[in-house]
């Protein structure tokens, strides 16, 4: 049994804070859900001990763009379901997009979602307000949610705002209220019907429609032109192809205030994935061109894109078997991120171990004004630990999501979360769910 404190000592291992420039074998105290001490032999008295030898201790990760499903498509997955498999991901922390059934318009709608999450939820839930193509409630409904409780973060992700003037009024809105505005930039002008995939050779030879990244890069030129104009702050979502990272590059450059993500099968699949997966491998945005991979990887080491995030969006088995063409877009990552980012970006030497922790912890927690993201004392007793060189293989019949649609099912990786500690309550341990 473990001891009645509620204390947690994760003694032992190699401690790598980027918000303090940390990186020494050291030990964490978390005491009442907080941060006590970070130091070398400290006495475990009551503390219930986490051995980390040969491991990393990191803040909490945290992923920013995750498809919970709850409310109205619970099939798909659920708050339970998904928050634990966001702790087996050695995720302590995720923000839930709004394109659920209702979209997260109202703060009737979203104070419904925060009594499901304490209940239900293994980790940090924080809601991301609705904003979209279709503002159900109206004007004066969005001000005073971006104002109200659960203000701070809206999305038009799922639904892209097309018109100029409308995208001018939410990003006015936002700039008024202080609030960050999160796009998913798809110019459907562009977009043919009943695209599947990147546009180009693969989808020609596979007869499918494709999307050109010209869609994606558009909408982003535009995205950076308005917000410039207003004073609003913007992230762009899921980046995908090669000219949008130079667009955020040059934004950022001349002031804008943008900050961009970018998902693991972006920077680890190309478009040729679709061949051997299928739906599996059918997203949006979709995976793109050997030359974009590249791009993703360098905007991710020069700093361009800040953040990764997984754009978990599960699905039901059913409805991805239903072939490339009739299949929704979405793939799973929380249970997979941790082992593609070191064995792609870490093990593959594109970030070094802080710059990758970083793009996991305070950079995410900062673009979105989180709590979180570090290990100072005082700081939420929220803590990941990773092993680094443990080697693995995808398993979906394992994951802790109802989703089982990902891409990677039977690749070998190296790097895996070890335990998972959220508010001071160890969730995940050597991969066993801790109730």
């Amino acid at each position: 049994m473990p001891p009645a404190s509620t204390d947690i000592l994760i003694r032992g291992g190699r401690v790598v804070d980027p918000s303090q420039e940390l990186d020494r074998e050291a030990d964490v105290l978390i005491r009442e859900g907080r941060v006590a001490e970070v130091g070398r032999g400290l006495a475990a008295g009551a503390a219930r001990v986490v051995e980390a030898g040969g491991k990393i201790i990191c803040p909490g990760l945290m992923d920013v763009h995750v498809h919970l499903r709850e409310p109205g498509e619970e099939h798909k997955e659920t708050i339970r379901t998904g928050t634990r498999a966001a702790v087996a991901g050695g995720l302590a922390t995720v923000c839930g997009m709004p394109n659920t059934q209702p979209r997260l318009y109202s703060e009737d709608i979203l104070r419904d979602l925060e009594r499901r999450t304490e209940c239900d939820a293994a980790c940090n839930v924080v809601p991301i307000a609705w904003a979209g193509a279709t503002l159900y409630g109206g004007w004066e409904e969005l001000a005073r949610v971006l104002k109200g409780a659960h203000g701070g973060r809206a999305s038009d992700d799922g639904d892209p705002i097309q018109d100029r003037e409308q995208l001018r009024q939410v990003l006015q809105a936002c700039a008024e209220a202080d609030a960050l505005f999160i796009a998913h930039c798809e110019c459907k002008r562009l977009a043919p019907e009943g695209w599947v995939m990147n546009a180009g050779e693969t989808a020609e030879e596979l007869g499918v429609g494709g999307l050109p990244a010209a869609a994606e890069v558009e909408a982003a030129e535009q995205l950076v032109e308005v917000a410039q104009g207003v004073g609003a702050r913007v992230h762009v979502a899921h980046v995908s192809a090669k000219e949008t990272a130079e667009v955020i590059r040059t934004a950022q450059r001349r002031g804008v205030k943008v900050t961009a993500e970018a998902c693991p099968h972006h920077f680890t699949l190309t478009e040729e994935a679709v061949r051997e997966h299928g739906a599996n491998a059918k997203m949006s945005p979709p995976l793109r061109g050997p030359e974009d991979v590249e791009a993703i990887k360098e905007a991710l080491a020069d700093g361009t894109i800040e953040v990764i995030a997984t754009d978990h969006a599960p699905h039901a088995p059913a409805e991805k078997a239903q072939g490339l063409l009739a299949a929704p877009f979405g793939v799973v990552g929380l249970e997979t991120c941790v082992g593609l980012v070191f064995d792609e970006l870490v093990h593959g030497g594109v970030l070094n171990l802080s710059e990758a922790i970083a793009k996991m912890t305070v950079n995410p927690a900062r673009a979105l004004g989180l709590p979180g993201g570090t290990l100072a004392i005082g700081a939420p007793g929220d803590v990941t630990v990773i092993d680094p060189d443990a080697e693995w293989t995808v398993d979906p019949d394992s994951f802790e999501s109802k989703g089982r649609n990902t891409p990677f099912a039977g690749r070998k990786l190296r790097g895996k979360p070890f335990a998972t500690v959220v508010g001071g309550r160890l969730r995940m341990r050597d991969g066993q769910i801790l109730d």
